[in-house]
Order: C-alpha cells, then structure tokens, then sequence
C-alpha cells in the first residue's frame, strides 16, 4: 500500500514509496522525508537554522526540539529556497522577515503548511508549522481536563451568552480548546462566526474571518460589523487591546457566546489584565462566564512506560500531550467580590474556601495516576 508525497507550486502531497528516481531533485525528496518523519512522530514545527558553516534542522516533538540533521551550508541554502518557492515567497530578499503558508496533503487529509523566515547573523531561519486539517475530530473529552472541570466547560459553554477565557503561554492548547468547544457547538440552528490571525483550522459550517491588520482589518474592526450578522457564537482568536476586550465583553452582554483567549500566567491574572486594559470591573463581573488557564504535559509512553530512552513508540520515555488547568467558573458571589472589593487577594480567599484546584494542583493528580512525571509538571505548571 501507497502512502505518499508529492511537491507541486501550490500543493505539497506527501510520499511515503522508496524509490530512488520518484524525485528529480534531491532536495524536494528530502523537504519530503523531513515533513514525513514529523507527521508520523507526531511533530509540529521544523525549524531550520543557518549556522557560521552549516543548516541545521530540529522538529518539535510533544513540544521538545529534536534534532533531526546538519547539513552543509551550500545544500541549506537550496532547502531554504526551495521552501520560498512552494511557499511563493522572494527568492531573493534575505534581509527581512518574511511569512507565507502552502497546502498539502498526506493520503486523504490536508496539512497546511505556515511559514516564517528571519534574517540572522549567519543567514536565514526558516520556521514550518504543521498545521493537520483534522479539526472535525476534536473532542474536549480526550484533551485531558479532569471531569469536575469537564463538566463546568459543558456548562459553560451550553448558556447562551458570556465571555469565556482561555489562558497561557504561546503552545499551551488555548487553540486546540477553542476549537474543540466550537466542534461541539458547530449545529444547523447556531450561526459560529470566528475572527482569527491566523486561522488554523478550517471547519465547515463555520464563517471565519482572517485578519489583515496591514489594511486595517483588525479583530476590533472586524468584531463591529461581526456584530451585525446575527451571530450566535464568537471565536476571537486574542484579545490583545481595550477595544477588542470592550467589544467581546459587551457583545456576551447582549446575548452573544463569546470565547476568545489571553496571553496570562493564571486564570486570576486574566481578571487583572482586563482592569489592566481599563475596562470597567462591572462590565467585567457581570461579562465574564469562565477563566480557565492551561498547559500541557508530556505522557509517559505506555509501551515503555518511560523507562527506555530507545523504545521506537516513544520520545524520551514520552509519547504525546494532554491539558492540565484550573477553572474559575462566575457565580454570583465572585461578581460581588469583584464589583465591591475588586481585590484579586479576597476572590483567591474565596476560591480557597470552595475547593479550588490550581494548575499545579491538579497537575499532582496526573502525576498520582501516572500520567506524567513529577519532574514535567514543575516545569510546565510551577507559576
């Protein structure tokens, strides 16, 4: 049985046959070996980085660079250059960054390809994000949350109105559960409408919009005229200013879902940064439905159980990723906290009272159950 991958200008098709003359270039079969090494280890960037006399090229793995090879300078530069061409970008200009993305295709699903180039000291660094066009298979049952938190998502996100955040660094899954919550409320009777830069996944049955802030076409200035479509349902991608989070804020007000994320260390400091913007603290009270902040952990490999370095199932002991997170789910207690004593100190107060897990609590449980280690969740989940 086949598997493959071919290079065309606009559609890379992946290959998996050995056959020494399938490419009459060596270096489309190699981009196609590297991209195929990376979709099977589940890979979802390639980095690949000029140094004084040579390329070399890491992929990240369960959010681990891996080294993958150096090659000479001269054989790096046409890789480089080769990914330009697919991606249609200048050939020519080394000097500025540049971005771009191409379509592909492994067997029967699409891969989108996003692209970014820098200038460095010794040349250029190309980063390739893997961007597998699976989204209808999300499922927020299997990202990991523990089932109390589960639970509190699906009531969440059931109500018809209020804002809900999803917070943590770059490469935390914010996008993956954003996504999979629209899954699940993508319906005939709902209108979903997202506003993304850039859109990551394409879902059918859903109105995305993709941000173009170099001709003014921003996620504030998109949101307004979103407003105006009769949406049931809002995905922003970020909040990143006052008038984006005023928008999103008053739109969960007037009978909008609305589900967006921020980049913060916890779910706490989500309520700050929003005071932060200078955003009313009863706008903010009486918006917000749910803060949850998240990382992801690696999982001990269940064939070797993270014993064996060179088990062939696993990465260091370690095969794929799943969500550890703490929820603030608003009550009308916490809405009373926040207007009267506005004072992140008396909601911690509060939240400790009612059984609140924070990220390194929960983080214990997966230790505890064997899912991870104790050493992966201080250094994903300490704050």
């Amino acid at each position: 049985m086949e598997e493959n991958i071919y290079f065309k200008r606009d559609i890379l098709e992946i290959k998996d046959i050995e056959e020494e003359n399938l490419y009459q270039e060596h270096i489309l079969k190699y981009i196609n070996d590297l991209v195929l090494y990376s979709l099977k280890n589940g890979g979802s960037d390639i980095h690949f980085e000029s140094r004084e006399k040579d390329l070399r090229v890491r992929v990240r793995i369960d959010g681990t660079l891996k080294e993958f090879q150096v090659f000479n300078k001269s054989f790096g530069i046409k890789i480089l250059s080769k990914i330009k061409i697919l991606t249609e970008l200048d050939i020519g200009e080394k000097r500025l960054p540049q971005d771009g993305r191409f379509k592909g295709k492994y067997g029967e699903e699409e891969i989108d390809f996003r692209v970014s180039f820098i200038p460095t000291i010794f040349g250029e660094k190309c980063v390739v994000r893997i961007l597998i066009n699976n989204a209808s298979k999300l499922d927020l049952n299997t990202l990991g949350f523990n089932n109390q938190n589960l639970k509190t998502i699906y009531e969440a996100i059931e109500r018809k109105s209020g804002l809900l955040l999803f917070c943590g660094p770059t490469g935390s899954g914010k996008t993956t559960t954003l996504y999979s919550i629209i899954n699940y409320l993508n319906k005939e009777e709902v209108n979903i409408v997202t506003i993304e830069d850039p859109i990551e996944y394409q879902l059918l049955g859903i109105n995305q919009i993709q941000c173009k802030s170099e001709i003014g076409l921003n996620f504030s200035t998109i949101l307004r005229s979103v407003l105006r479509q009769d949406p049931d349902i809002i995905l922003i991608g970020e909040i990143r200013d006052f008038e984006t989070a005023e928008i999103a804020l008053m739109a969960s007000l007037t009978g909008h879902l609305v589900l967006s994320t921020l980049h913060t260390k916890d779910s706490i400091s989500a309520i700050d940064r929003l005071v932060g913007f200078g955003i009313d603290k009863y706008t903010i009270a009486s918006g917000l439905s749910l803060v949850q902040s998240q990382r992801l952990v690696r999982k001990i490999c269940k064939i070797c159980f993270g014993k064996d370095i060179n088990c062939e199932k696993c990465n260091d002991g370690f095969k794929g990723r799943e969500a550890v997170e703490e929820i603030i789910f608003f009550n009308e207690e916490i809405r009373k906290i926040l207007i009267e004593e506005n004072s992140s100190k008396k909601l911690k107060e509060y939240l400790k009272k009612n059984n609140f897990k924070s990220i390194l609590e929960n983080g214990k449980e997966k230790i505890t159950k064997k899912i991870t280690t104790e050493k992966e969740i201080i250094k994903e989940c300490s704050i």
